[in-house]
């Protein structure tokens, strides 16, 4: 009568059959299989459960976060729609870290804006300077008008940890008015000299503070748009003296001017 083979030991993740005949190794190999099978959904259904919980599968422990604070920009600042927002943490190692921005109008009884980088990595980066560390959260979405109160929080891999500074902060996505009393003459140098009176309010009539001019130049009449190539300079003042070689030597030139307020509106198209 033929023996079944001898099992031999096979090494970890190895698959090898077992010769043998008879009921009894029949059920030998059913019983493993079937114990192949428990484990697996086991296993499937430990790392099912920490994912609907939340959890990483990892053996890390939570990150420490000793505080974390908003930092740029400062408190009490005016910025346009799409600002830079810089927070700060004391911590661990930051990578292994989510951040949280909440943004509101009426003093958190409702959120104006929420910026979670666990449910959205747009506009977010990691940020390290010297001893400082942090995140940088440029805005991916126009916020709205008024003064806002923005405070963070930091994931830190098992529960959020809140700061406890609240920064204020206006919002301001209005264009400055346009300049629509532009004036040209000679300057002393030969340069043509533009002259215009200040912008004092923005687009929707509310009073305005001019930091500085863009002042655009053209070769030939077109839709003068507001673009880079086009501008020859910038100024704090209401005039502006063109003694380049093509001022001084064209025959026909156009220009035009644009505010930029302390927000940094100003029409500016990227193309």
């Amino acid at each position: 009568m033929r023996r079944p083979a001898r099992a031999v030991a096979a090494p970890p993740g190895a698959v090898y059959i077992q010769r043998a005949s008879g009921a009894r190794a029949a059920r030998g190999i059913r019983a493993r299989f079937l114990g192949e099978i428990v484990n697996q959904r086991t296993l499937i259904g430990l790392l099912m459960c920490a994912a609907c919980c939340g959890l990483a599968w990892s053996p890390a422990s939570a990150q420490v976060i000793e505080e974390v604070f908003p930092l740029e920009p400062e408190d009490g600042a005016t910025v346009g729609a799409r600002p830079i927002l810089r927070v700060g943490v004391d911590g661990d190692d930051i990578h292994l870290m989510k951040f949280r921005v909440e943004m509101s109008l009426d003093g958190f009884d409702t959120f104006s804006h929420v910026f979670d980088q666990k449910e959205d990595t747009a506009g977010w980066a990691f940020a390290v300077l010297g001893d400082e560390q942090g995140a940088l959260l440029r805005v991916p979405k126009p916020l709205s008008n008024g003064v806002h109160e923005w405070r963070v929080s930091a994931w830190n891999g098992v529960e959020w940890i809140e700061g406890d500074s609240v920064y204020e902060l206006e919002v301001d996505g209005i264009n400055p008015a346009e300049v629509d009393t532009l004036r040209m003459d000679w300057a002393d140098n030969g340069g043509l000299k533009l002259v215009w009176d200040p912008i004092t309010t923005d687009m929707d009539g509310r009073p305005e503070y001019i930091s500085r001019y863009h002042v655009y130049r053209y070769d030939r009449a077109s839709y003068f748009f507001s673009i880079r190539a086009f501008e020859i300079g910038t100024t704090e003042e209401t005039e502006f003296v063109d003694d380049s070689e093509m001022g001084l030597k064209s025959g026909l030139l156009f220009y035009k001017v644009t505010g930029e307020d302390a927000a940094g509106n100003h029409d500016l198209r990227r193309y």
